[in-house]
């Protein structure tokens, strides 16, 4: 990690566009078809915490972590609710459907409370968002829990990246 950190220092990008980067890889793991194809998002945005741990405010860094990921489980699901009004879930790539099905099954069981501890677990932060579109959850519950789970887990990034330091 700390040859990456190296590689964003050398080419410090001005705070503007690092805080960008580090909204957009908030969003983009939070969103199915996004995340597949984006590395790891702790290692992704611990890497960017660590490049902007001198040149930007914590603030900004958790608010851009923050709100990227809150509107990538919101955009989740809207998804899941157009996926259920068009019948398109049985269009997606197959690796999808078994973790989609377990995430159905047990939002139906608990509900808010797997919304927010979802964003905790790697596949589960798009998929079962975008159930509880599917299942028509109440779209204010959704939001809140999101932009609540959201907030704890970029608290969580930012300490953990704030155990090693920058050179």
């Amino acid at each position: 990690m700390d040859e990456l950190t190296h590689i964003i220092a050398k080419y410090s990008p001005e705070p503007e566009m690092l805080l960008l980067l580090i909204f957009l890889f908030a969003l983009g793991k939070s969103v199915i078809v996004v995340s597949s194809v984006l590395p790891p998002a702790s290692v992704t945005l611990l890497m960017g915490i660590l490049a902007g741990k001198h040149a930007l405010p914590l603030g900004a860094i958790w608010a851009a972590i923050a709100f990227g990921a809150a509107l990538g489980s919101i955009l989740s699901f809207h998804c899941g609710a157009l996926l259920c009004r068009r019948d398109l879930g049985r269009r997606l790539p197959a690796r999808f459907h078994a973790p989609l099905r377990n995430a159905q099954r047990s939002l139906q069981k608990r509900g808010l409370p797997l919304l927010f501890a979802s964003r905790f677990l790697a596949v589960m932060r798009y998929t079962v968002p975008l159930m509880a579109g599917m299942l028509q959850l109440p779209t204010r519950h959704v939001y809140a829990t999101a932009a609540l789970s959201a907030a704890v887990w970029a608290l969580l990034l930012m300490s953990a990246a704030h155990l090693f330091p920058v050179s």
